[in-house]
């Protein structure tokens, strides 16, 4: 196994032991950092795999960006 693939199965554990520790735990802040382990390990995984991933937080009340630019009808 080379260097990449070892590393992507050891993120891949560590994302599947931090899910099955957080379905564990109940509401609050350690379920918090768990779930946030998963993300962590998961962009990781995938930045390994495909290259660099991009995680954005989309604000979906805001108007639509391309909406500003059209001139009225």
């Amino acid at each position: 196994m080379d260097e990449n693939a070892d590393f992507i199965a050891k993120l891949q554990q560590i994302e599947e032991q931090a899910s099955a520790l957080g379905a564990r735990l109940p509401e609050g802040l350690a379920k918090a950092r768990s779930r946030h382990i998963v993300l962590l390990a998961r962009s990781l995984r995938g930045r390994v795999e495909l290259g660099e991933v991009t995680v954005s937080r989309i604000d979906r009340s805001a108007p639509d960006a391309d909406a500003k630019r059209k001139p009225p009808a």
